[in-house]
């Protein structure tokens, strides 16, 4: 189901004037003090956690985390020992960020003329000879979704033209899931398996749903659609509850439609530990095509719980993140556990053209070659022609 981006931030009176003069550690254990509490009422993952790990582990970890932040002097050192906190809960999906990250800026006056700058992780598009291309997807955050379609449009033709496609997910932190639904009549002509998820209601979750899109993505009708629907369905629901996300169970089997007439025959995925959240679940629904094979290392392991959602902490200087939705993947298939692994692992390679040396290899093996690196000893020649 569908992953949001999660940098938004909450009105909140929560301020330094509301709070009075205090240090930077009396402000940071009193964040840090109420993250527990907070989260094994609102976060879909915590009370599993706590079942998972037992309480004297999390009691120890709060005792050391409260003896680091007495000592901290400023803010940096009070983030590094809540992040250090909330590790002790899970590794991803769970975080802690200045109260201004992601504010939304607003948007140019009509008649500018400075023209846009490209984002570092926006979709690039390369041919790298007759037979195969390279897309390089370093983002899926909303504001990637149109640029992703531009891109397949502006080159459908050369897209049509080519059987061999790499796609490079590595680095690829996730966003939103609806980012990369432009992409998916070209690689999936088989059934898809999707699995559903739980909302979790409560107050907190649900003041989330209502003021994420608004002040994250003003504008972005995507966004608001699915948190309309979250509204929708949890507000009358019992606090503690979970409800489901949509009415198609908890496994359904579905046919991308439409389809493209002239699809790649052969697709390799290249991922690594830098691929999360909506990153992985790219990969979960595409490597159901038989024609789709994932190569590389590990990914991170930041998916069963999601959703991200903000809360303002007392000091008035940061947000916790945390997750407000559950896979109904787990416990049978969690990805969080261990991420997801490749078909065909390609251990990381050294030096500092390796990511350009990895897209060669797989280039190599796509049209007939070796994955295997190449020796400059005996290698006298490029194994991969234009």
């Amino acid at each position: 189901m569908k992953r949001l981006a999660f940098f938004f931030v909450m009105s909140s009176c929560f301020t330094l004037n509301c709070l009075g003069q205090h240090t930077a550690a009396e402000l940071c254990v009193k964040d840090l003090e109420v993250i527990p509490g907070f989260l094994l009422e609102n976060d879909t993952g915590a009370k599993e956690h706590l079942a998972q790990f037992g309480q004297k582990h999390f009691d120890d970890a709060m005792a050391e985390a409260k003896s680091a932040a007495m000592k901290v002097s400023d803010d940096d050192g009070c983030w590094d020992v809540l992040h250090q906190y909330l590790r002790a809960w899970r590794k991803g999906h769970l975080e802690v960020s200045p109260k201004d990250l992601g504010l939304a800026q607003p948007a140019a006056s009509s008649s500018a003329k400075t023209p846009a700058v490209p984002r570092k992780d926006a979709p690039r598009f390369q041919i790298l000879s007759k037979k195969t291309v390279l897309l390089t997807l370093k983002g899926f955050m909303a504001q990637n979704r149109e640029p992703l379609v531009e891109l397949l449009k502006s080159n459908h033709a050369a897209l049509a033209k080519h059987p061999y496609w790499i796609i490079d997910v590595r680095g690829n932190g996730g966003g939103n899931d609806s980012t990369y639904d432009s992409i998916l009549p070209w690689l999936m002509p088989d059934e898809m398996v999707n699995v559903g998820e739980l909302w979790l209601a409560t107050p907190a979750n649900l003041e989330g749903h209502r003021n994420f899109c608004a002040i994250f993505t003003p504008g972005d009708t995507e966004c608001e659609k699915d948190l309309n629907e979250a509204v929708a369905r949890t507000r009358n629901a019992p606090t503690g509850s979970l409800v489901p996300q949509d009415d198609k169970g908890s496994i359904s089997y579905e046919r991308q439609t439409p389809l493209e007439p002239r699809r790649p025959s052969r697709v390799a995925i290249l991922i690594d530990g830098g691929c999360a959240s909506s990153c992985e679940q790219f990969l979960l629904t595409t490597r159901q095509s038989f024609n789709v094979k994932l190569i590389g290392r590990r990914t991170y392991g930041s998916l069963d719980f999601s959703n991200l959602r903000p809360f303002a902490l007392p000091s008035g200087e940061r947000l916790l993140w945390y997750a407000t939705s559950r896979s109904l993947r787990i416990p049978d298939l969690p990805v969080d556990l261990a991420g997801i692994p490749p078909d065909i692992y390609l251990p990381l390679a050294k030096g500092d053209h390796a990511k350009e040396e990895e897209v060669n290899r797989v280039q190599s093996w796509l049209e007939g070659g070796s994955l295997a690196p190449k020796n400059p000893e005996t290698d006298s020649k490029p194994s991969v022609h234009n």
